[in-house]
């Protein structure tokens, strides 16, 4: 059995396909990545190349056609992959919280914006008295006296509104409008607010600010980066932006169609990247004060359907070597780094036993 790498979160060989009509798409090919608590942990790639799947994965929330076929999920002492639904539900919200991509579109519309803060916490607080019941035989929490359940009420509202406040809103004026009368910045911090109503000890957070304009979105990154140090929440983040991920993450997992490709601390994989598809990453970031032309990635993200035999990243590698078309390379420690940077890559150029 393998060592266990993150206190928090030990992700390994992760696999993921979804059935279509086209072909089986293998959107997950053995992701490995891992987080210790109140950790901050960057997943960056292209677009597509399942950063969100692997979001969603650790959440247990893929739907048909989507299914996982292979790996493991650790989140304490638990695996996430072999958890029963009732069990899942104690803990999606609670101790694994997420922000979504598109906060209007992940809020209900016809509800005003307190009353579903409150009813998250109050799910939340019900679906963990239910499996607390269920092991000790007793009644559900649905079954207390009406009194009780008004003083969790009561308590719930409060909570609400603290949240609303924490994140800098009016909660006075907020809690009752509808989604659609907040502003992109104000849906995202409602979100927050209801992912952080629960003191989760993860985090999850895909793409937030990618549908927020440049000075909105460093209000919301200072703001999360503020709250999770205060509650030593530990973060997931999902970003396809190198420099966002520079500013709030101290590792970064690279992904590239379906793999984690190159791990490590902010530090080593900025300088010193190992990778070819990492090095071609930072090569694309545009740096201040140069005019140079941008450098891109020759070729095209491969169809998952039909993935290409080997490492994938091959039919666009510079340095393509002819075991590259045949064979997976391993994802291993790399060569003389610091155990603290934790810095792996699965490369057949930097392979211990080459």
């Amino acid at each position: 059995m393998q060592r266990r790498r993150g206190d928090l979160l030990d992700v390994s060989g992760l696999k993921v396909v979804f059935d279509t009509y086209a072909g089986q798409v293998k959107a997950l090919n053995g992701v490995e990545l891992w987080m210790n608590h109140g950790e901050r942990l960057g997943v960056v790639g292209e677009t597509g190349c399942g950063k969100s799947v692997t979001a969603l994965s650790v959440m247990r929330l893929i739907e048909e056609p989507g299914r996982i076929t292979g790996g493991s999920i650790l989140f304490e002492d638990r695996d996430l992959v072999l958890l029963p639904e009732n069990v899942l539900n104690a803990i999606r919200g609670k101790d694994i919280a997420m922000i979504f991509q598109e906060p209007v579109a992940a809020l209900n519309p016809v509800m005003k914006v307190g009353a579903q803060i409150v009813e998250n916490i109050e799910c939340q607080r019900k679906s963990a008295a239910s499996v607390q019941a269920s092991r000790k035989g007793g009644p559900a929490s649905g079954n207390r006296p009406q009194g009780r359940v008004g003083v969790q009420r009561i308590s719930s509202i409060q909570i609400m509104r603290d949240m609303l406040s924490h994140v800098g809103l009016d909660w006075q004026r907020t809690e009752n409008l509808y989604p659609h009368e907040l502003s992109g910045g104000m849906a995202q911090r409602v979100m927050i607010a209801m992912a952080l109503s629960s003191k989760p000890k993860l985090l999850i957070a895909d793409e937030p600010t990618s549908a927020l304009d440049v000075t909105i979105q460093a209000q919301i990154l200072n703001l999360l980066n503020s709250l999770v140090r205060e509650t030593q929440t530990a973060v997931l983040l999902i970003t396809h932006a190198m420099g966002v991920a520079a500013q709030f993450c101290d590792f970064i997992a690279v992904m590239y169609a379906g793999n984690v490709v190159e791990y490590g601390s902010i530090r080593v994989i900025f300088n010193n990247p190992l990778h070819p598809y990492t090095k071609g990453l930072l090569k694309a970031v545009p740096k201040i004060g140069k005019t140079d032309e941008l450098q891109s990635i020759p070729g095209i993200v491969p169809d998952l359907i039909a993935p290409p035999d080997g490492c994938r990243f091959h039919p666009r590698c510079p340095y393509r070597r002819p075991e590259c078309d045949k064979a997976q390379p391993r994802f291993e420690p790399a060569r003389g780094e610091a155990e603290t940077d934790r810095h792996h890559v699965a490369c057949f150029l930097y392979q211990q036993d080459q």
